[in-house]
């Protein structure tokens, strides 16, 4: 489908739209059920409504051409935003796990739990329904804010899964007399568990920025590709020797390529030069990003490397 802003922004208001309406549901029913982990979802779910607000803001702003404040493009906005939503994300799931800890410690909480089970079972489907309808719209759209979406509504089915397994365990406790006294910890340990496995994806995710932030090279499958198209231009061009330099910002690849030419090599003329150039943004034009590419070509290696 290829990048499309207008599209973004339409499906990160769905995204929102949805939200609001779990975040009324949860903390409504968290302070009727007397349960921390809903009453979590529910705080999880209100700040994404902020993150997702933005993502919009974010998003119309690097849509606005500004080449002379900006002679380098806004690129570098998308991953420091990206690294600011992950770690709100983070200081919420310390938050929430340290609540629960001093819950444990206190005896735990008293929950109802047969409305909880109905309610997580329905929450879990619908998270897992909009997971999957955002992680489709953002890859086909290569949308770093769509996929931030996606990942907050898959980390919400890990919570509502989690909540759902502990409403399971909480009824089956209640029908063993010899359990029955545990029922008010199942809560908090519920809250414990998955705060743990949740603080995995927003690391990972920050991981990835910050290297996008320092410039760093993409996965390595992307530079095999890109080396593989640079090796087919020297073969076809008796060119012995090239520097690449390469780097993933948002949706933009940065390309540098350097070729050292000799005088065997078949580019003689400016036009030579430009004929390459077109090979090479063709082939690499197929590459879903949005291209940044710079190719020049000396005799002498120190002015490449």
């Amino acid at each position: 489908m290829g990048y499309d802003i207008k599209l973004e922004r339409r499906f990160i208001k769905v995204s929102i739209y949805v939200t609001i309406a779990f975040a009324i549901l949860s903390f409504l029913l968290g302070i009727m059920l007397r349960s921390q982990v809903i009453l979590f979802d529910g705080l999880y779910s209100l700040i994404c409504i902020g993150l997702s607000s933005l993502s919009i803001i974010t998003s119309k702003f690097m849509s606005e051409s500004d080449i002379n404040r900006f002679p380098f493009g806004k690129f570098i906005v998308e991953p420091l935003v990206v690294i600011i939503e992950y770690s709100v994300i983070i200081l919420l799931v310390i938050g929430s796990l340290v609540t629960a800890i001093l819950a444990l410690f206190q005896g735990g909480r008293d929950m109802v739990v047969g409305a909880g089970l109905v309610y997580t079972f329905i929450g879990t489907l619908g998270c897992y329904f909009m997971y999957r309808y955002m992680s489709i719209k953002g890859y086909k759209l290569n949308s770093g804010f769509i996929t931030v979406e996606a990942n907050q509504w898959y980390m919400d089915t890990l919570v509502s899964t989690g909540v759902l397994i502990g409403f399971l365990i909480a009824a089956l406790f209640q029908q063993i007399p010899l359990l029955y006294s545990f029922v008010p910890y199942v809560d908090p340990i519920m809250v414990i568990l998955v705060s743990i496995y949740f603080l995995k994806v927003p690391l990972q995710k920050i991981k990835n920025a910050i290297r996008e932030v320092l410039a760093m090279p993409p996965e390595n499958e992307l530079q095999d590709n890109i080396k593989s198209v640079i090796r087919s231009i020297e073969t076809d061009y008796q060119i012995n020797e090239s520097y690449l330099r390469l780097s993933k910002i948002g949706r933009t690849l940065r390309i540098e390529i350097n070729f050292v030419v000799t005088e065997d090599s078949e580019v003689k003329t400016i036009s030579d030069q430009d004929k390459i150039r077109e090979e090479l943004s063709n082939k690499l034009g197929q590459i879903d990003y949005r291209l940044c590419l710079t190719v020049m070509f000396t005799s002498n290696s120190k002015w490449a490397g």
